[in-house]
């Protein structure tokens, strides 16, 4: 019984040294906190012009989970979406190509 439980200790050690070792995936070198001057920024009052403009465009708010969101957002599990997730599981096909996608 004691050579089982250490042949299975040894093995989840090798297991495990192996995972960690394995490459990283696109979505697992991304920083938890982004730099804020690679993400462009929109203001308010131009999202507001853009409106009036009849500009098409969704909400999508990818955070943690709130009671209140913006009326009409779509919202996303921030456990779905890098560097959480792969993002695999967010369906985006739904949106058209021709739209803004305002992300807050």
């Amino acid at each position: 019984m004691k050579k089982k439980a250490l042949l299975f200790t040894m093995m989840c050690m090798l297991i495990a040294a192996y995972a960690y070792s394995a490459e990283k995936t696109w979505w697992q070198k991304f920083s938890k906190i982004p730099k804020q001057e690679k993400a462009p920024r929109i203001m308010p009052d131009q999202v507001k012009q853009m409106l009036k403009n009849d500009e098409k465009m969704v909400f999508v708010y990818a955070g943690y989970d709130v009671k209140k969101v913006l009326c009409g957002s779509i919202y996303v599990p921030y456990t779905l979406v890098p560097p959480e997730s792969d993002g695999s599981r967010v369906d985006l096909k739904v949106f058209p190509k021709d739209i803004w996608i305002m992300c807050y």
